[in-house]
């Protein structure tokens, strides 16, 4: 028969048992197998059915984390929290003798136990013998770790002991407690002292007011990009080295906005900022360099690597948005981007990934590579079309193919050479050409292949088309292309160069090719005038180098 628990609220065990043990997580199995109990005696328990018996009183309170007075709804507890609050106003000393009794009847409660070492900590801390602040740091860490260890999921703990590790100079284990903290970057800046410690809080500063501009940027309203314009100004001054990304970004983003509001002016000028802050940025050399903003004077900033240009172009190139690129006020842009930052050069064997790259995004669409109709390919056109027509699925996957490796042959056999006009690494214009007696097909009337166009022993370079970026079309990179394609050519031994243009067409967003205008510009003259029902009138035309 067991004894009978001596409560004088019965009651109030009940709700302690119950609460306790949902604070601590605790299931009623886990309660029972902790202390030795069914999980039925539990139930029992907390539903007020019977009363534990006294010889598990010390157990219950020993895994719920409280004393066995409060267990039974005793006020010794509440007492010792009161003497507690007594000591504060007289220090440390006093407040960590009262806790040190408390634990004796209270072994398991953490509450008193980070007060003492909290205490611990303080009394370590102050101005006394290297002996005595060794001996209260010491306890202090004990104390913090047992509570880390017991409670890893709660980071006061781990942060305490963090503190109190490094006043012990143990730097390192500080320093990786505080990095496996929830907010590692605050718990790292309570370590931190004298310049360090500036240097971390200019930082994050420098951190959340760039967050603060991107969170404003993306609102996208002329008051919050106002803003943002005010804070690099009156704030930042001209510091590119830290805040040239979010310059560009600013600019481009008050481009949109103007385009959106009809402000064509407002839109270029906009545009032609970003470029210029981009093109600064990425002619700072290799080094290190230093905040020129007085807020950030110990901050120091590594320049390893470029790409401002790039990630402009590809935020002006956006295909998830309208291409800021692509709108007619943006021609002046193209035009200098063209004259800056393009250049041209023989497209090498290797590179011509580069070209396939070139037609899917620019040129063709929905994966179709047209890369040319002019080539005698060395493909069965009508064994290509039979697999096409069997597995209709794989149509344009099968074109690709078909086109890629004839491409491939081609250039393997000298056929195929061409020029290209390159922005850092992409592509953005291509010119086919080769000697014309390669050529087994051109765009010409079969009558006409035959019929000579120059003197015998000429060496002719047969132009067959110039491919241009969608978003660069009519901004000068036509001519350079064509200029450094014919210098080149004549460098080479070619005594001419022949063309078959288009007298007209509309150029859309999927192909272009350059017209009879752009040759006649370059000194090209007209030696046959053909027709074609479908393309309308086109000539061939020639020029002597």
């Amino acid at each position: 028969m067991s004894t009978p628990t001596p409560a004088t609220n019965p009651a109030a065990v009940s709700a302690t048992i119950r609460r306790l043990r949902r604070e601590r997580g605790l299931t009623q199995e886990a309660l029972a197998q902790a202390v030795g109990v069914s999980p039925q005696a539990i139930s029992k328990w907390e539903t007020g059915q019977t009363m534990p018996d006294i010889t598990l009183l010390l157990p219950i309170s020993k895994v719920l984390g409280i004393g066995v007075n409060e267990l039974l709804g005793g006020d010794r507890r509440k007492e010792l929290e009161e003497r507690f609050q007594k000591a504060l106003p007289f220090g440390e000393e006093f407040t960590l003798l009262v806790s040190l009794d408390a634990l004796k009847e209270f072994p398991d409660d953490k509450t008193f136990r980070y007060r003492l070492a909290c205490d611990e900590k303080i009394l370590g801390e102050r101005d006394r013998s290297k002996m005595d602040r060794k001996r209260f740091l010491d306890r202090a860490v004990t104390h913090f770790r047992e509570l880390h260890n017991e409670y890893p999921e709660e980071d006061t703990y781990a942060s305490m002991l963090a503190e109190t590790l490094f006043a012990l100079g143990n730097r390192e284990e500080a320093m990786r407690l505080a990095a496996a903290c929830k907010d590692p970057q605050k718990e790292l800046a309570m370590l931190l002292e004298g310049d360090e410690k500036r240097r971390y809080q200019q930082e994050k500063l420098r951190q959340d007011m760039m967050s603060f501009c991107d969170r404003l940027m993306a609102d996208r309203s002329r008051e919050a990009l106002t803003a943002v314009h005010t804070i690099l100004d009156t704030i930042l001054g001209e510091d590119i080295v830290y805040w040239g990304n979010t310059r560009w970004s600013l600019y481009t983003r008050e481009a949109e906005l103007c385009r959106e509001e009809g402000d064509t002016e407002g839109f270029a000028s906009a545009l032609i900022r970003a470029y210029e802050v981009a093109k600064t940025y990425d002619k700072i050399p290799f080094g290190t360099y230093p905040s020129r903003a007085p807020l950030f004077d110990l901050l120091s900033y590594e320049v390893n690597a470029h790409g401002a240009l790039y990630g402009l172009m590809d935020a002006l190139l956006d295909d998830t948005r309208a291409p800021l690129l692509a709108d007619p006020a943006a021609e002046g842009l193209r035009r200098r981007i063209v004259s800056e930052q393009v250049n041209c050069h023989r497209l090498f064997r290797h590179e011509w990934i580069a070209y396939f790259h070139f037609c899917q995004r620019h040129i063709c669409e929905s994966n179709y590579y047209n890369f040319s109709i002019v080539f005698d390919l060395p493909y069965h056109e009508k064994d290509l079309m039979d697999w096409m027509k069997r597995y209709p699925g794989y149509a344009g996957e099968a074109m690709l193919g078909f086109y890629k490796a004839a491409v491939e042959e081609l250039v393997g056999d000298g056929v195929m050479r061409g020029y290209a006009a390159y922005f850092g690494n992409d592509l953005l214009a291509y010119c086919n050409c080769g000697v014309k007696e390669k050529y087994k097909v051109l765009p010409l009337p079969e009558a006409e292949q035959a019929i000579p166009t120059a003197p015998e022993g000429a060496k002719i370079l047969s132009i067959v088309e110039i491919l241009v970026s969608r978003f660069f079309q009519n901004c000068g990179i036509e001519e350079m292309l064509l200029d450094h394609a014919l210098a080149f050519a004549k460098k080479q031994g070619y005594t001419h160069a022949e063309v078959y243009p288009l007298e007209r067409m509309e150029p859309d967003k999927e192909r272009f090719n350059a017209l009879l205008s752009l040759y006649e510009k370059a000194g090209f003259t007209v030696i046959r005038d053909l027709s074609s029902e479908l393309d309308g009138r086109y000539f061939i035309m020639q020029k002597e180098l």
